[in-house]
């Protein structure tokens, strides 16, 4: 497994496709800073490190999504390519290709928040003015990078789940789309005309628990529902993912 997980690793952080993504993500956070920086300078004094650090708070579930991406990274078109056939047909297992995969990209996944996370927040603390109110904000970010982690494993669980069971990249990023984001409003409607059970399982969609994360600030019994909800996600569709590919043909 190490030798496996060595070489996965060697590949998806030495992919083109990784540092352009990345490049194009750290480009994002540059015009982003970019544009506070001038507002502030043309004499909007609302502009300050709190006020662009909380914009953090807002976009928790951008995290989510980038997921597929990050999955890309790591799996990308292996069907197409016919790379996981020759994985399968040299003999290795498929737990260790399924797990090792999944955990690749979850290290893909964290090297990129981290890396984006320090060059927004660094340029927020160089370029803005600071006030008594840092640290309440510190705190508040921190409280929500905890309870959307494990949420953002959940969400990797189950896009490697759909890259691994749906032939083409595309339709299992659709895949995932819908269950992450449609499946959640589908429920809202039917909890609405049929019975309130489904706006009950909806409660615990990864999306929607990272839309009430900013309204629960400090709450850390919620914090703990989302590990458990995070880590539910990732063990659930896992399992399916991986008792699935085990007995499916590989083409």
């Amino acid at each position: 497994m190490r030798n496996y997980l060595r070489a996965e690793c060697s590949k998806a952080f030495r992919r083109f496709y990784f540092h352009m993504a990345l490049l194009v993500g750290l480009l994002g956070v540059g015009l982003l800073l970019l544009s506070c920086w001038l507002t502030y300078h043309w004499g909007n004094s609302g502009i300050s490190f709190q006020s662009t650090a909380q914009m953090l708070v807002v976009v928790l579930s951008v995290g989510l999504y980038a997921t597929l991406l990050t999955g890309d990274i790591v799996f990308s078109e292996q069907y197409k390519n016919n790379t996981l056939k020759n994985e399968v047909s040299y003999g290795l297992p498929r737990a260790r290709i399924y797990l090792g995969k999944l955990l690749v990209a979850l290290l893909v996944a964290l090297a990129a928040c981290a890396a984006l996370l320090a060059v927004y927040l660094g340029g927020c603390w160089v370029l803005f003015p600071h006030g008594e109110g840092d640290g309440a904000v510190m705190q508040a970010l921190g409280y929500c990078l905890a309870g959307a982690f494990p949420l953002w494993l959940g969400g990797q669980g189950l896009v490697m789940m759909c890259y691994f069971l749906v032939n083409s990249s595309t339709a299992a990023a659709f895949t995932a789309v819908g269950v992450m984001a449609v499946l959640p409003a589908i429920f809202q409607v039917l909890g609405l005309l049929l019975h309130p059970a489904f706006e009950l399982v909806r409660q615990f969609m990864p999306v929607v628990m990272l839309e009430n994360l900013r309204g629960m600030l400090f709450d850390w019994r919620y914090v703990g529902l989302c590990w458990l909800v995070g880590l539910c996600w990732l063990a659930v569709s896992t399992a399916v993912g991986l008792a699935a590919f085990k007995k499916r043909e590989v083409r």
